[in-house]
């Protein structure tokens, strides 16, 4: 069985046959294995990385899939314990301004995007499972203005391949993989994500 998790774009947000032609689903195909595909839109780093282990831990897992979303997004846990609560910068619920308001930094957002990694890296290695990790963050984006954090450190030495830069790494607006307005990958756009995929997994 192959894991994915991510956000839309491992969900498939705007495609017309989502479950058949998203990423997943074709990477599944090349390799002639089930896949179950636990993505949700608008999920976080941390999302990605909580749900990745609990399925892991509750499911046989062969091989994990996953796609690091945006480094601002963030989840807490409601006060009661219960529910997750996803904070956005575009948001405008009163929990995401307040915490993009007054706590919320880039230097912290790098930070916890390294902690997501090097904790997951360090799952599945323990796991014996085997995985490949990619992300939307372009390069430029994981620079630090000041020294690199501890988390950073503790990564595998190797850059995650950026999916942007599948596509040329330029505007979405000006590239045949994605659709308008809705700017996450077409189905063109899939199909070379999974390409990318399949060849860094054999």
């Amino acid at each position: 069985m192959i894991l994915f998790d991510g956000c839309s774009w491992t969900w498939g947000d705007g495609l017309e046959n989502r479950e058949q032609d998203r990423f997943s689903t074709l990477v599944s195909d090349f390799v002639g294995k089930e896949h179950v595909n636990i993505s949700e839109k608008g999920k976080c780093n941390d999302g990605i990385l909580r749900t990745t282990m609990e399925y892991c831990e509750n499911h046989a897992v062969d091989l994990a899939i996953i796609q690091l979303t945006k480094i601002s997004r963030r989840e807490i846990l409601d006060s009661k314990g219960e529910h997750y609560i996803r904070l956005n910068a575009g948001n405008k619920d009163l929990a995401s301004l307040s915490y993009y308001e007054n706590l919320n930094t880039n230097a912290d957002d790098i930070a916890n995007f390294y902690k997501n990694r090097f904790l997951l890296e360090y799952f599945f290695k323990v796991k014996g499972i085997p995985y490949y990790i990619v992300c939307l963050n372009r390069k430029k984006d994981l620079l630090y203005n000041t020294r690199r954090s501890s988390w950073q450190k503790m990564t595998e030495t190797k850059p995650l391949t950026s999916l942007y830069t599948l596509f040329g790494g330029g505007r979405r607006d000006n590239t045949p993989f994605f659709n308008f307005p809705n700017g996450h990958p077409n189905k063109k756009g899939h199909q070379v994500i999974a390409e990318h995929i399949h060849e860094n997994i054999l």
